[in-house]
């Protein structure tokens, strides 16, 4: 019967069960409304102790020749608490964590990044020294190839502050986790920044 196997089960585990966890560990021999109703009768003629969290009702065997039952229950009952309260606090930490991984697998590697950077660093440099030389230069330009030259200029300085924009959002969210200093960091990548090497952007004014 439900109730032998309920009751039996409940003794052997001496821990407490919401009729749910009885019936998947009982490996379906029984269905759930025959485990709670051999529950429900077990707790009335007081061979099982019934006790209520919120709207759930958990179970736990009443020992016999044991005069620590009662407090095996009320130990029971504290474990639960502290246990729910690990639970919740590891269910933030993981959402945390999801939160975090999501948004550094959002960016660029820091490969690709330091690539790209590097590209757009000598792309810079080049057009910089070709602009100086037509600015030192004492041979007239037209407006139009004059106008082409600093739009070039000025789209090329949007690129490499928006380049410079994501390799420091990249470097910030390494570093929440990184347990050096920035400047570790930098020298571990083989990464020069702008104020390290000097390097300054000129401007179309």
């Amino acid at each position: 019967m439900a109730s032998d196997a309920v009751l039996k089960y409940l003794l052997d585990t001496n821990r407490p069960y919401s009729c749910a966890d009885v019936t998947v560990n009982l490996r379906g021999a029984f269905t759930k409304g025959a485990v709670q109703k051999a529950l429900d009768a077990l707790s009335d003629n007081a061979k099982i102790r019934c006790k209520l969290y919120g709207k759930q009702k958990v179970y736990a065997a009443l020992q016999p020749d044991s005069s620590e039952g009662d407090n095996n229950v009320e130990d029971y009952d504290t474990q639960l608490k502290a246990l729910n309260a690990s639970l919740a606090e590891k269910t933030n930490s993981l959402k945390t964590a999801e939160t975090t991984l999501k948004n550094l697998t959002s960016l660029p590697t820091n490969k690709l990044a330091k690539t790209q950077i590097e590209e757009i660093e000598k792309r810079i440099v080049v057009f910089e020294n070709k602009l100086a030389t037509l600015r030192s230069s004492t041979e007239v330009i037209g407006a139009d190839e004059k106008k082409k030259l600093l739009c070039e200029h000025e789209k090329l300085l949007k690129e490499y502050r928006k380049r410079k924009r994501i390799s420091s959002e990249i470097l910030d969210a390494i570093l929440e986790e990184y347990p050096k200093s920035k400047k570790t960091l930098l020298e571990e990548l083989c990464i020069e920044t702008d104020e390290m090497v000097n390097f300054k952007l000129m401007s179309n004014t």
